[in-house]
């Protein structure tokens, strides 16, 4: 709309030729409204999953912690070289996973080259 008030030109052309076929579009594919129980327990329910799912996770981590601090500290206690070598390797490990996963997310990005 214009200072006036009145609708201006482009809102015109808008109203003239989109209007009538954004709203077919919108009755072709109009979703039904959900029942607010049914989104009530299907909210409800997956919040559990998730919850089930996040306990399963950090378990899982506390167990892959615990056997990798019993290994560094039995490194240790056994050789103080061993412990260093472990140390390095876990180290160039790490570098290297972090390269390749960069490396592949550059080439995604730049598929053209």
């Amino acid at each position: 709309m214009n200072k006036n008030g009145a609708p201006d030109e482009e809102q015109l052309w808008f109203d003239r030729h989109m209007r009538s076929e954004l709203s077919r579009f919108d009755q072709a594919f109009e979703q039904p409204e959900l029942d607010p129980m049914q989104l009530e327990a299907f909210v409800q329910n997956h919040r559990q999953e998730m919850k089930r799912k996040l306990w399963r996770e950090l378990a899982f981590f506390w167990i892959v912690a615990a056997i990798v601090l019993v290994v560094v500290l039995g490194a240790l206690n056994r050789s103080l070289a061993l412990f260093a070598a472990l140390q390095a390797a876990a180290g160039l490990g790490a570098i290297g996973y972090i390269g390749i996963t960069l490396g592949k997310k550059v080439k995604r990005l730049w598929k053209n080259s």
